[in-house]
């Protein structure tokens, strides 16, 4: 299996809802993924349309070092697995915190005792960069997709911290969520976050604002099923067929290997 640690360095940048895009289209090209939350905010079941907010999840295990990690799961009407973070108090999350921090292998320990084959897939939404569960996720991960708006504030954290993220990661990608090209500051900010970036980081997608996603959110279905000609839908498809090449292209190698044994 691959791991794809899903991060951003500003709040709001639509992580969490580009995370279970992203699961719900590789599970509809056939992959098994499992969508962990491993973020306190506990939203990426919302998104993934469970009913209400889990109450446990891996933060228990956290808490607990008698509860399993996996005792609290769910699967969605596509089939993605999903593993929620889990409701915790602010006394709670500076717990699971300080067990992060004592224990860097926590998260790659946990994910060595899933059972997935070898072209399934662990998307992870992560806390907000820097953060112990951002870290984690980023030790763990095969790819790691940082998400940004192209607007000032965000594409600066981000440049601020891309140092750190190419360090962390063995392999980084830029995603720009929520792009709207008739605004001119956004056109300048993406030059501008291109240039910061150079060749050797190229942005990976460009996905376009559309309105119609948060009302598709709020009707219980996916944006690329109500209007699958739109250009958002569009960037999110192309976006999935990107991952799932790539997914091809991490197994190949053992593929050939297995052949000519």
């Amino acid at each position: 299996m691959k791991t794809i640690a899903v991060v951003s360095t500003a709040g709001g940048t639509g992580r969490t809802t580009l995370t279970a895009v992203l699961a719900v289209l590789l599970a509809r090209r056939g992959r098994q993924v499992v969508a962990l939350d491993f973020d306190p905010q506990n939203m990426l079941g919302a998104q993934l349309g469970i009913d209400a907010l889990a109450a446990t999840g891996l933060s228990q295990a956290l808490l607990d070092a008698d509860t399993a990690w996996h005792a609290s799961t769910w699967r969605n009407a596509d089939g993605v697995l999903f593993v929620p973070y889990g409701a915790v108090s602010a006394a709670q999350g500076t717990q699971c915190d300080a067990r992060l921090a004592a224990d860097p292998r926590w998260l790659a320990d946990a994910l060595a005792e899933l059972d997935l084959p070898r072209d399934g897939v662990v998307l992870i939404d992560t806390a907000r960069y820097p953060s112990q569960q951002a870290e984690h996720a980023l030790r763990c991960a095969d790819l790691a997709l940082c998400v940004t708006p192209p607007e000032p504030a965000a594409c600066a954290t981000l440049v601020a911290r891309l140092g750190a993220l190419r360090d962390a990661s063995a392999q980084l990608r830029i995603i720009v969520n929520r792009l709207n090209p008739a605004r001119d500051m956004q056109r300048d900010v993406l030059a501008m976050l291109g240039a910061a970036l150079g060749e050797k980081l190229p942005l990976a997608q460009r996905v376009h604002l559309d309105v119609a996603l948060p009302e598709s959110f709020a009707r219980g279905t996916w944006l690329f099923d109500d209007a699958p000609h739109s250009q958002a839908s569009h960037d999110l498809q192309g976006l999935a067929n990107w991952l799932d090449t790539w997914l091809i292209e991490a197994t190949a190698p053992l593929d050939r290997q297995d052949g000519g044994s």
